[in-house]
């Protein structure tokens, strides 16, 4: 499964998940980046052979690296044995991370990371926690919290083993995670881990002198969060909020809340505050470092809520990180549809440079407060994408925007389709139609794959009851 994709001066990095759940790469020498812009019919170098999605001449120029969609024509021109591997469905073998902070003055703000961290959890794919401390703890007490974990998540039927590395140092603390155990990671996530434990480590690496960049694999960061290239990062909760549908009503996103709806298991209890407990009571504070992290372990065995994501990307054919972005997901998938139909997107002269704007987004009506009796709610499937299918609705499809008094006449033309609000539409299928209706008919075929596959495990639960009924 595709991890990421760098652009370097005159090459192209691309990783990946292989079938063991970690990372490999491939490496493609580019002697020169070109791009698809929209030109003059007549201007030197307009394409001969592809057109703009709208029907306007296109050419390629040099570029210093790939646009978005000339990325997508790069990756579907590889070698088909190349392409195998790189998008083969493989998960990731994933480890869950959880950091304890000192809490000086107020709980620490991860944007300031001001105060030191305590403690780093790290539960591994083999049911093994490693917790790496600041503080003394004696073989008594190492075995006391790996018996306390056992006996605490014993319903699950696992055995966990624990393991206590001692520092002498803060900066060696994080240094060794940083350096030793991040690139041994394909996937690092938590509760909460992108917005707090991972921003508050790479501000505290800052405050520490240490150089984030040494846990790349190739010595590239991203520029936005500081995620060194080609290792996997993600937050569980944002996960859980986006993909989760077995909590009807989430009434917080705490882990105690989630942990209790999802595995009917809370998390440790303790009197006073989170500092009192590490200096009274180092012991049970490691405890409860390390409960928090197995939690997260088992709310992924449970809901499997990052196989939704990796299935996003495998079907896309996208980078882990854009298969969460449903614009980028639809950008790939357009620039695919018009690449198999001859055609090219391009950008106008340069714009591929500009940042993106803003849009407004979906028309909300604000409700009129008061009490009313007989609501009727409705919740209608596919809403928004059948709406799209019906009315045709896509960028190549749209003539133009009518006024009302004219929306009437304009329906008289059975080319058309004219939407309530005067937009008109090309009654012919678009190009997201199209893709949209694939989309649909891969649902279909898949919900009937799955409820083939039900009644197979359904009737083979049966004879195993009936052998197992037999052989008393």
């Amino acid at each position: 499964m595709l991890l990421d994709i760098e652009q370097r001066e005159k090459e192209i990095i691309v990783s990946y998940y292989n079938k063991e759940g970690t990372i490999d790469f491939k490496r493609y020498p580019i002697t020169q980046f070109k791009n698809w812009y929209v030109c003059d019919p007549k201007e030197a170098g307009a394409s001969r052979d592809f057109k703009n999605w709208d029907g306007r001449s296109v050419k390629l120029s040099q570029a210093r690296q790939f646009n978005k969609f000339s990325l997508v024509y790069f990756m579907d021109g590889l070698p088909e044995k190349d392409k195998e591997v790189i998008y083969e469905y493989n998960s990731p073998r994933t480890y869950f991370v959880d950091i304890e902070t000192e809490i000086v003055d107020g709980f620490p703000k991860a944007e300031e990371a001001k105060s030191r961290i305590l403690a780093f959890s790290i539960v591994t794919p083999d049911k093994k926690v490693i917790v790496l401390g600041l503080e003394d703890l004696e073989s008594d007490k190492i075995k006391k919290i790996e018996d306390d974990t056992n006996e605490y998540m014993k319903k699950f039927g696992d055995e966990w083993t624990f393991q206590y590395i001692k520092f002498k140092t803060e900066y060696d603390m994080v240094y060794t995670f940083v350096y030793k155990f991040m690139p041994k990671f394909p996937m690092m996530t938590g509760w909460n881990f992108i917005n707090y434990d991972w921003q508050y480590i790479v501000n505290r690496c800052k405050h520490l002198q240490i150089d984030i960049v040494g846990s790349s694999r190739t010595g590239s960061l991203d520029p936005e969060d500081s995620r060194p290239l080609h290792m996997g990062i993600l937050d569980y909760m944002q996960l859980y909020d986006k993909y989760d549908r077995s909590v009807k009503v989430k009434e917080s996103n705490s882990l105690d809340y989630v942990s209790s709806q999802v595995l009917g298991t809370n998390k440790i209890k303790f009197t006073g505050s989170l500092q009192d407990l590490y200096r009274d009571n180092f012991t049970k504070y490691i405890y409860y470092n390390v409960i928090d992290s197995i939690l997260v372990y088992y709310i992924d065995k449970k809901l499997k809520s990052m196989d939704v994501l990796i299935t996003l990307a495998s079907i896309t054919k996208m980078p882990l990180y854009k298969a969460a972005s449903p614009v980028a997901v639809t950008e790939a998938l357009i620039a695919r549809k018009i690449a198999s139909e001859g055609k090219r997107i391009g950008t106008e002269a340069r714009e591929d440079n500009k940042k993106e704007g803003q849009f407004a987004g979906a028309f909300v009506k604000e409700p009129i407060v008061g009490f009313y009796e007989g609501v009727s709610a409705f919740d209608y499937a596919s809403l928004y994408p059948s709406i799209m299918r019906q009315f045709n609705v896509s960028p190549d499809a749209f003539i133009e925007k009518v006024q009302p008094s004219k929306i009437e006449e304009r329906r008289k033309d059975k080319n058309v389709i004219v939407c309530e609000n005067g937009v008109v539409y090309k009654n012919e299928d678009s190009i997201l139609k199209k893709i949209l209706s694939d989309l649909y008919s891969q649902r279909k075929e898949y919900k009937g794959m799955s409820y083939e596959y039900f009644h197979k495990a359904e009737e083979l639960k049966k004879k195993i009851k009936a052998l197992e009924k037999a052989a008393q």
